[in-house]
């Protein structure tokens, strides 16, 4: 099967956070066709194959997507469809990377993981870091194009605001404290503080919003979530801000995941500059968003990039498609990257 088929039957394979049953069957169904050693589907929904020994690198892509299906279709050489560009065309490149080098003669240590739940809970990543000590390094799948290396994401912050009040006749909706309303200005004035977009700012963004239950009676409550991303350089003190722009709302952290850079000057850096160098000049990047590399990297405190093909504002549009030439590079410059580094 050749890389176009298997990235289509990936992303034919529709995978959104916890609904990964068939797409990790799939993935271990490949490994084993690789001939990786003993994968293994965890209860997570991970999966996972250990193979070599030695200096180790840990290679993770994640298997599943945000909602919302989209009909693969194929037209010349570019793939279309949900998932093929976050994450699943950078989850096929490390996977056939890593098989290329082990090919040409790679005979160090690498834990393969198809990760589960990145695009909610990051349960896959979380399970990986309780169940396996630290590797020596981690190279995680995403999207950056294939001449880029990720070396940073911003931290995120989940937060819920909400408020609770008596019901009214919406008539008398101007008398009344409406916790629709409130909400509102609320977010507002979170707005005009946090409107930046930009990898070294703070950004808020408010995803979901929900009050009321009838036409013609205020909402007896109502709340909305707000996702905050913000730098390295930033501590989390920009909380404070939150709990003064929410006044009598009740203001609740849902989940955190810190920021993390990677070490700009380390030998996986450079072993990837290398492979890079091949076919363009490297590009060392940084993301206003964030991945499991965050949380991993934070918590095993080793040198960790994210790298893989395709164009990132694609994410988690109707609008994802890939060039697999394209993808083909990015599994030889994996190769390169992994040879390279087993040589330091």
């Amino acid at each position: 099967m050749n890389t176009m088929d298997m990235l289509y039957n990936l992303v034919n394979t529709y995978s959104p956070s916890g609904h990964e049953d068939d797409i990790s069957k799939l993935i271990r169904e490949y490994l084993t066709e690789l001939d990786f050693e003993d994968p293994v589907i965890d209860r997570s929904k991970n999966v996972i194959s250990d193979n070599g020994s030695g200096k180790s690198i840990l290679l993770c892509g994640h298997e599943d997507t945000v909602p919302g299906f989209i009909e693969p279709r194929i037209k010349n050489n570019l793939i279309y469809g949900r998932g093929v560009v976050d994450a699943k065309a950078s989850l096929l490149a490390l996977m056939l990377g890593a098989h290329r080098a082990i090919r040409n003669g790679f005979n160090k240590r690498i834990l393969f993981v198809a990760a589960a739940g990145e695009e909610s809970t990051s349960k896959g990543i979380n399970s990986i870091i309780k169940s396996y000590k630290p590797t020596d390094y981690a190279i995680f799948g995403e999207p950056g194009n294939y001449n880029n290396i990720t070396c940073g994401y911003r931290g995120r912050m989940l937060i819920k605001i909400s408020m609770s009040s008596e019901t009214y006749h919406a008539s008398a909706s101007n008398l009344y404290e409406n916790p629709v309303s409130y909400l509102i200005d609320v977010w507002n004035k979170i707005r005009e503080l946090y409107s930046n977009n930009h990898f070294d700012q703070i950004s808020a963004a408010i995803t979901r919003f929900s009050g009321g239950k009838y036409h013609n009676v205020t909402p007896e409550s109502a709340y909305m979530y707000i996702d905050v991303r913000y730098p390295a350089s930033e501590s989390e003190s920009f909380i404070d801000n939150i709990y003064r722009a929410a006044g009598r709302a009740t203001v609740k952290v849902v989940s955190r995941v810190p920021p993390y850079i990677s070490n700009f000057k380390s030998d996986l850096i450079r072993s990837f500059k290398n492979a890079i160098s091949y076919y363009s000049s490297p590009g060392l990047i940084v993301k206003s968003g964030t991945g499991d590399m965050n949380i991993l990297g934070s918590s095993w405190k080793i040198p960790s990039i994210t790298y893989g093909p395709g164009d990132t504002r694609l994410s988690h549009t109707k609008n994802e498609v890939i060039n697999i030439n394209e993808v083909e590079r990015s599994i030889d410059i994996i190769s390169r990257a992994l040879q390279h580094l087993a040589s330091l």
